[in-house]
C-alpha cells in the first residue's frame, strides 16, 4: 500500500501520529485532497466536508498502543473488525511503528475500512459494507529475473548491506549460507566485497498507482553468493535434491560443518585468543584462552554444535558458565552468562541456545567469553580447522553442475559488477 506524502503530521496523546491524506489508489481509498485534521482530544467532531469522495488517515503505531484503544479513539467499531479480520489475521498482534490507514465516507467520521500492513508484501483490508465488515488480503504481486547485487563493507555486514538496499532478512540469509566457513564477527575485514546471484523480483504495480512511484526490488531466491575479505574467498551455490535446499561449495563440498564458526549471529570480536593477555580486572598477565565477544546482555547464545552438557552452574572468575562435550574429542564452554538455559546431562542441538550474554564473574562488561578444546587442549575456535560434513551426491552431481553453472558465471559478469558499483 503506497500513500501519498503528508505535508504536516500531528502528533496525539492516544500514542498515534496522524495525517489525513489523499490515497494514492483511488479505487481503495478515495482521492480526497491532501490536509490535515485536528482531531480533539475525545474525536467528537467531524471533520469539514471533503471534495473527492473518501478520505483516509495513516495512523502510525505507537510503543503501548493496542487495536482496541486505536479504533475507540477514531470512532471504529474495534470488535467488528477484528472479528472480520480473525480469520485472515488477528489484529490484536499489531505492532509499534506499523501503520494503519483508517478510510472514512466524504470527510465525516463515518467509517468505510481500516487496513493493516502485515509484512512488507501482505496488507489486510477491513471493508464496510451496510451494516457489516469483510476482510481481505491483497498480496503484492512480482516479476521474477536474474540478477546480481554487490555490495562492499567498510563498517559492517549488516550496516553497509542496509545501505546497499538489502532487507534485514537478506543479510540473515547471507549470513546463514557462510555461517559454517566464516566468524562474521573476527572475520569480516574493511573492504571485503558481498557478490550476489539471484532473482530479482521487482514489484508489479496494480492499476491506479500514481505516475512517478516506482516499483520496489527485493532480493528473491539467492542461487549463488561469494564474499572476498582480506584475501579469503568463500564460494557457494545453491542446490535442491529431495526437497532439502543446501548450499555447496563449486566442487560440490558441503558448507555445512558439525560446527558453527560462531556462538552468536551478530556482535562484535573485544579479545581475541591470546596466552599473555593483560587481564583488565587482576592487573596482571594470564593466559586468554578463548575469544570475547562483546554484546548486549540478553544477547542469546547458541551451542555451536551437538552435543551433552557437562557443567550448567557458576564457576568463580567465569560467572554463569556452561560447558558442552561434542564428538570428535571437541569441547566448548560460554563464560560470564546473565542466564543459563540449559542443565547438566541435557542432550542439546547446534543452534540451540545454551544463555544469555551477561557480565557475571569477573566481567567489565557485558560480553561472551567462548572457548573450544580439541582432545583435552585448548586451540583457537577462530582459526582451528574444524572437520567438514557430506557432498552432493554422485547421482546429484550432473545436476548440481549444470544448474550452478549460469549462476556462479553470474558472480562474475563484470559487466553487471561495474554497474551494481556505479550505482547512486
Amino acid at each position: 500500500m503506497r500513500m501519498l506524502r503528508s505535508l504536516v503530521v500531528a502528533t496525539f496523546a492516544a500514542g498515534v501520529v496522524v495525517t489525513l491524506a489523499a490515497n494514492s489508489y483511488g479505487n481503495s481509498f478515495g482521492n480526497a485532497s491532501e490536509r490535515v485534521w485536528q482531531m480533539p482530544s475525545q474525536a467528537t467532531l467531524a471533520p469539514e466536508r471533503m471534495a473527492g469522495g473518501e478520505s483516509s488517515i495513516e495512523v502510525r503505531i505507537r510503543e503501548g498502543a493496542t487495536f482496541g484503544s486505536l479504533m475507540a479513539e477514531y470512532h471504529l467499531p474495534g470488535g467488528a473488525i477484528r472479528a472480520a479480520a480473525q480469520p485472515l489475521y488477528d489484529l490484536a498482534k499489531i505492532r509499534p511503528d506499523r501503520t494503519l490507514i483508517v478510510r472514512y465516507a466524504d470527510g465525516t467520521l463515518d467509517p468505510m475500512g481500516v487496513a493493516y500492513a502485515i509484512d512488507d508484501d501482505r496488507t489486510i483490508h477491513v471493508e464496510r459494507d451496510g451494516e457489516s465488515w469483510s476482510a481481505r488480503i491483497e498480496v503484492t504481486q512480482y516479476a521474477s529475473e536474474p540478477g546480481q547485487r554487490l555490495f562492499s563493507v567498510e563498517h559492517s555486514l549488516w550496516e553497509d548491506g542496509l545501505a546497499a538496499g538489502l532487507r534485514p532478512e537478506d543479510l540473515a540469509r547471507i549470513a546463514s549460507i557462510f555461517e559454517y566457513e566464516l566468524d562474521y564477527n573476527t572475520e569480516i575485514q574493511r573492504g571485503a566485497t558481498i557478490t550476489l546471484a539471484v532473482d530479482v523480483q521487482t514489484e508489479i504495480l496494480p492499476d491506479g498507482a500514481p505516475e512517478g512511484d516506482p516499483p520496489r526490488e527485493k532480493v528473491g531466491v539467492i542461487h549463488a553468493a561469494r564474499i572476498e575479505s582480506g584475501g579469503k574467498v568463500l564460494t557457494a551455490a545453491r542446490f535442491e535434491s529431495g526437497g532439502e535446499v543446501s548450499y555447496f561449495h563449486p566442487d560440490g563440498t558441503g558448507m555445512k560443518r558439525p560446527f558453527l564458526r560462531s556462538p552468536l549471529e551478530f556482535s562484535r570480536v573485544t579479545s581475541g585468543f591470546n596466552p599473555q593477555r593483560f587481564h583488565p580486572i587482576l592487573k596482571i598477565r594470564r593466559p586468554h584462552n578463548g575469544t570475547d565477544f562483546g554484546a548486549p546482555t540478553g544477547t542469546p547464545v547458541r551451542s555451536v554444535a551437538d552435543g551433552e552438557v557437562v557443567y550448567a552452574a557458576v564457576s568463580s572468575g567465569h560467572g554463569n558458565f556452561v560447558k558442552v562435550r561434542h564428538e570428535g574429542g571437541y569441547e566448548t564452554s560460554y563464560s560470564h552468562l546473565s542466564k543459563i538455559s540449559v542443565r547438566k546431562g541435557q542432550r542439546i542441538h547446534q543452534g540451540d541456545r545454551v544463555g544469555a550474554v551477561g557480565m557475571t564473574g569477573l566481567a567489565t562488561g557485558p560480553h561472551l567469553h567462548f572457548q573450544m578444546w580439541k582432545g583435552g587442549k585448548l586451540v583457537d575456535a577462530m582459526g582451528v580447522d574444524l572437520p567438514n560434513t557430506s557432498s552432493v551426491g554422485a547421482a546429484d552431481k550432473a545436476a548440481f553442475v549444470a544448474e550452478s553453472a549460469p549462476w556462479l558465471a553470474l558472480l562474475q559478469d563484470q559487466a553487471l559488477v561495474e554497474k551494481d558499483t556505479d550505482a547512486p
